[in-house]
């Protein structure tokens, strides 16, 4: 996704240093964050432990239609939710983020450091190159893609660490059944050929899962910097895992509001190529990432993708007189060009590049 640049310090060497002033590639400024719990409040839904409209025997079709209801509701006015009971068992949780913490402690780490053109890897400096005004950001990362296991990349993949590989087989097919119950309720919502016709716009069987594993060390001047500048994901879905520490934040309705910590909680969020499938119905909205001063960050971010070489347009069901297409379709490699070239700064996300060039939009 983001290239790496090494001619610049990791932020973990720069935070384990104990500079006291932030370098000044690192400033920039930072809209305040809006605290209002009682107006801001991102959507918890209870999936009670997993649901489906298979699942006959566990769950009568009024609750079925109430939880996928709160979805479709969040998908559409927040473009964030928060699911809890979701079936993934703690333990596997637990050992998911063990295994990836462990690959920021490895002395070797930079064996895995990502080349240029190619994010695969360890890496820091989303978006930045010297000859750009971008600033950089106060996090490091590493990216692979997880499932199917085919598609990662073994020469960046840290095989020596304890239960790395076992954890991440195993988080990826619960996820993948997440990912597809998730589409399978929004298929019924937008009332689609089949429940199975988002999914299968999106590949089927040959889409993909990247994890992006972000790691924010402390900031000795946190307001002055951002861990993860706003953006909007260029994929289908994401679901992300936290460590309990604040940091993810959305725009709402022109505010920085925080997203709740909420212990097992997962963070599902409306990507790109869902509000073109949609047609503007689901919001694939900005958020980013702010840092502390005395406490590091870890998340895992897990992101659903088209295969490079499908286009994604809107659903021809959505189309009709009185909705026009709003986007045009396009190959999903060509989509993420555009979307890494102008940068992961607030330029890249849909709602601009709607504005900014013909690749996804009619208008």
């Amino acid at each position: 996704m983001a290239m790496e640049n090494w001619a610049f310090t990791r932020v973990q060497t720069l935070a384990d240093s104990g500079i006291q002033t932030v370098p000044p590639e690192y400033v920039r400024r930072v809209e305040k964050t809006h605290h209002d719990p009682n107006r801001f409040q991102v959507p918890i839904i209870d999936l009670q432990l997993g649901f489906s409209s298979q699942q006959h025997d566990h769950f009568c079709k009024d609750q079925y239609d109430r939880i996928a209801a709160q979805i479709s509701r969040a998908a559409e006015n927040w473009g964030f939710f928060q699911i809890i009971n979701h079936g993934i068992p703690d333990s596997l949780i637990a050992r998911v983020q063990e295994a990836s913490k462990a690959f920021f402690q490895l002395p070797t780490k930079e064996a895995y450091a990502n080349e240029a053109q190619n994010p695969i890897g360890y890496g820091s400096k989303i978006g930045y190159s010297p000859d750009s005004e971008a600033k950089l950001e106060w996090g490091d990362y590493y990216y692979n893609a997880i499932w199917p296991p085919d598609m990662r990349d073994m020469s960046k993949w840290p095989i020596q660490l304890s239960d790395f590989t076992e954890s991440m087989d195993e988080y990826s097919r619960e996820l993948s059944k997440l990912f597809e119950l998730l589409m399978e309720v929004l298929s019924r919502d937008l009332d689609l050929e089949s429940e199975n016709s988002l999914n299968e716009s999106v590949g089927g069987e040959r889409k993909g899962l990247h994890i992006r594993i972000n790691y924010y060390p402390p900031c000795p001047q946190p307001d002055l910097v951002v861990g993860l500048a706003p953006h909007s994901d260029p994929n289908v879905l994401t679901i992300l895992l936290h460590d309990q520490t604040p940091g993810l934040q959305i725009r709402k309705d022109g505010a920085w509001i925080d997203v709740q910590c909420i212990p097992g909680a997962l963070v599902v969020n409306i990507a790109d190529q869902m509000e073109i499938l949609s047609n503007g119905k689901y919001k694939s909205i900005e958020h980013r990432g702010v840092v502390h001063k005395d406490r590091s960050r870890i998340s895992w971010a897990v992101f659903c993708s088209p295969p490079q070489d499908m286009v994604v347009s809107p659903k021809r069901e959505l189309i009709d007189e009185q909705h026009p297409p709003l986007y045009q379709g396009a190959p999903y490699r060509e989509y993420l060009t555009k979307f890494f070239k102008k940068g992961l700064d607030g330029k890249g996300h849909i709602h601009n590049a709607k504005q900014q060039d013909s690749l996804v939009s009619n208008s």
